[in-house]
């Protein structure tokens, strides 16, 4: 997930072993509340937009996770980078975040990107 990830978001994080040791962290904690993630999918990107020599790409993303109360499933989305015509991406995930804030760690100004409206959680089935 790192390699994925865009670098200015692994910086923001205390540089790449520390972000992956706070992700194993997060899992570990999500598994000893009894949450369990059963799939993570991202779907065709939403809008594409090309500012100077960046691509710009919304990408929906569902998540699913198996709680002691239920099924539940989350719609939310990320931001795509690619400074060489697509031929390499990168990531930043945009759930849960301030939509300012992110678009300020773009880099290049991106007015034109919308990114949607964060959902609730809902629940899809009981256990």
């Amino acid at each position: 997930m790192a390699d994925l990830t865009y670098p200015k978001v692994i910086e923001a994080a205390g540089g790449r072993d520390k972000m992956i040791a706070a992700l194993a962290k997060g899992l570990k904690e999500m598994e000893s509340d009894g949450v369990t993630v059963m799939s993570s999918t991202a779907a065709a990107p939403i809008q594409i937009v090309h500012v100077s020599n960046w691509i710009y790409a919304v990408v929906p993303t569902t998540l699913k996770v198996k709680a002691r109360d239920g099924v539940f499933e989350t719609e939310s989305s990320m931001i795509g980078l690619s400074s060489d015509s697509g031929a390499h991406w990168t990531f930043i995930d945009a759930g849960g975040k301030d939509h300012k804030e992110l678009l300020s760690m773009l880099p290049a100004p991106a007015d034109a990107l919308k990114l949607p409206v964060e959902k609730e959680p809902v629940k899809i089935a009981d256990n």
